[in-house]
């Protein structure tokens, strides 16, 4: 957790003039017209809930345009044949940063249940709230899962589809990024680091992804062996 003055240093980052200005074109676009709190913070964006006129609750995360490590930010993306021509400057990765996770959700969305990505202004992402009322739903580490096995399956197979059907790797899957809706349904969240399967890394993001959601369902009680689950969403 960040303390007063590490968040106050964040919040400013985040919202600078830029960042502004974009808010205020996604509400000309009559994409926004209400923000409340931050509802999560991390190293490189804010996600703060929001309003839309035609859509109701949504999620706004906001993509630094300075301070902070990026060069992890640039290889993901120099990797990842869908973006190769853009400047090597923070703001120019970052905006393409925000873009990449754009189109991950909307790839993913075709095949599994994660948010909707509804527009992006530069470095400022707009996509559907996942919860009730002002309450996201929980994440997966803060659940009891009836059925672990039934669980895994679950999402090894969508693991899978991504894979096969959209080309596409989450690339940091695990028990924080996934939520539990009230019937149970398993939603994924946080595609900022999916790449495409060309990336040189794709196969090890993979292997990975895999490998967190067993571990975590195995302590559950699951029975998987990491190495034939990979093997077979590679396989197809």
């Amino acid at each position: 957790m960040f303390d007063s003055s590490e968040a106050r240093k964040v919040f400013e980052n985040v919202l600078d003039h830029d960042a502004l200005m974009n808010l205020i074109k996604l509400q000309e676009r009559d994409v926004l017209n209400r923000i409340y709190g931050t509802v999560e913070s991390g190293k490189e964006s804010l996600v703060f809930l929001a309003d839309s006129p035609e859509r109701g609750r949504i999620l706004l995360k906001i993509y630094m345009n300075r301070a902070g490590g990026f060069r992890d930010l640039e290889r993901y993306l120099r990797g990842d044949r869908r973006f190769r021509n853009f400047k090597s400057d923070r703001r120019s990765v970052i905006r393409e940063w925000c873009k990449k996770e754009f189109k991950n959700l909307k790839k993913a969305q075709n095949v599994l249940n994660c948010p909707e990505a509804i527009a992006f202004q530069k470095n400022v992402l707009v996509m559907e709230f996942m919860g009730r009322d002002f309450s996201a739903f929980p994440k997966l580490k803060q659940v009891e899962i009836e059925n672990p096995d039934r669980a895994l399956d679950v999402v090894l197979d969508d693991i899978g589809s991504l894979w096969s059907q959209e080309e596409l790797v989450h690339g940091d899957l695990s028990e924080y990024n996934i939520l539990v809706t009230d019937d149970e349904d398993l939603v994924w969240i946080d595609f900022s680091q999916g790449v495409h399967v060309s990336h040189p890394e794709a196969e090890d993001l993979l292997r990975r992804d895999v490998e967190n959601v067993v571990r975590y369902f195995s302590e559950q009680g699951a029975e998987a062996d990491v190495q034939k689950a990979f093997e077979s969403i590679i396989s197809g």
